[in-house]
This record gives C-alpha cells, sequence and structure tokens, in this order.
C-alpha cells in the first residue's frame, strides 16, 4: 500500500470532523461520517450496527447473530485495525443515523476499490438517500485514490440491491459460484473459484468511472 494513502486512511479513521457532504444537487441531504476509534466506546453506534447486520443477515456470506460485543469487537478488529477497511454511517439531514457504507480490498495506489457492506438500517430521511449517498460516496472514491473502477459483490436474489446497483449503472462482469453449508445450524457461504454459477450466487459487478459522471442527472435528479 502506498504510504501517503496508508496516512491518509489512519487519518480519516482518526478525524472525528471529517465527512462527506450527500447533495441532491445544491441541497444537503445527508453526510457520510468515518466510524472512527473514537466510536468503539459508543454503545449508540455498536447498536445499530448490531440491529442493522440481524435485520439484513441474509445479505451477508454467514448467517450467523451478531451480538454486542461480538459487533464491537468485529469493528475493532476487521475495520478499525485494518488499512484495507473504512466504514461510514450514513445521516439524515436531521443527522439521525439510517444505514452505512463502506470500503474494502483495493485502498492501495492504482487498485480498483471494492464497495462493501451497504446497508439501509430505517427507512428515515430524503428519498433516494441511500442511491444518493453512494453515489457521492463513489464520487470520492474516484477524486481521493489513484483507480478508475470500483466493483461490489451481491447475492443473485437480492433484487432491491441489484436493482440499486443497476440504477448506478454496475455491470455485471461475472457469476461466481457459492458453496452453502451449515454449521451448528448457522447457514454460511463461501467462493467456489471453480465452480459453475448455478443457483444463488455472487453476481460480481464493475462501475467505471467515466460511465459514473456520465449518470449524474440520473441520480441526482432535476432541479
Amino acid at each position: 500500500m502506498d504510504k501517503t494513502t496508508l496516512r491518509e486512511i489512519k487519518r480519516i479513521k482518526s478525524d472525528i470532523d471529517f465527512s462527506i457532504p450527500v447533495k441532491s444537487y445544491d441541497s444537503i441531504i445527508g453526510k457520510l461520517k468515518p466510524i472512527t476509534y473514537y466510536d468503539i466506546g459508543n454503545d449508540e453506534i455498536i447498536e445499530n450496527l448490531m440491529i442493522w447486520r440481524n435485520q439484513n443477515i441474509t445479505a451477508y456470506m454467514s448467517h450467523e447473530k451478531a451480538t454486542f460485543e461480538g459487533t464491537r469487537r468485529w469493528l475493532c478488529k476487521f475495520v478499525l485495525d485494518n488499512d484495507s477497511k473504512i466504514l461510514f454511517l450514513l445521516y439524515s439531514d436531521g443527522n439521525k443515523p439510517i444505514g452505512h457504507m463502506g470500503l474494502a480490498n483495493g485502498l492501495d495506489l492504482g487498485a480498483i476499490i471494492e464497495m462493501d457492506n451497504i446497508v439501509r438500517g430505517v427507512a428515515l430521511g430524503h428519498k433516494g438517500l441511500i442511491t444518493i449517498g453512494l453515489y457521492d460516496l463513489v464520487s470520492w472514491v474516484f477524486s481521493s485514490f489513484a483507480c478508475n473502477t470500483v466493483y461490489l459483490r451481491v447475492f443473485s436474489n437480492n433484487s432491491r440491491a441489484l436493482k440499486l446497483y443497476h440504477r448506478l449503472k454496475f455491470v455485471e462482469k461475472k457469476k461466481q459460484a457459492l458453496h452453502e453449508s451449515s454449521e451448528n445450524d448457522v447457514t454460511k457461504y463461501s467462493i467456489v473459484e471453480e465452480g459453475e454459477a448455478s443457483g444463488i450466487y455472487f453476481s460480481y459487478m464493475e462501475l467505471q468511472k467515466n460511465d459514473h459522471y456520465e449518470n449524474y442527472k440520473n441520480i441526482k435528479g432535476n432541479r
């Protein structure tokens, strides 16, 4: 990972004042605020993350139910201490947290970056806030990192998410076969590299920088 990029990621995870405005044209309708090291002790944030994950459990590779302290440990170890991940809380214009979305894998210079952990927790705020929020996060990625492509992975039966990603001009590039298993009555999926995708699979989708910016009016709407 490029040293400058690494320093910037660490700075963002320690900056309580950093945020990305979410705009519908010139009107601010929300903000994206990274979860920082200072938030580890914020029980409200931990509880929201736990509840939202359990509400959307079928969108994850493991359907194991999250616990409060388990969520705190996950946030510390797998997000904050992980140089390849940043997780943003999405706030409404009333400063209410309504979901989250993040970045993973590829934050090194020149790599494509994964849009990760995109969840709407509560139905509050401006109509289309998740869509516009994700659009503005992608715009920030393209302006902040040396990449021309972002990607994401989504279960093929998640029709709501697929509708959102198609609207944002993500294009499926390949189907990743999944192996389903059960351990202690918990359903888990894993990618089978050599398998043929059938039934439920992972849709690997990419978005190009030019396609993203050409989609501006469709996402932001008309004045």
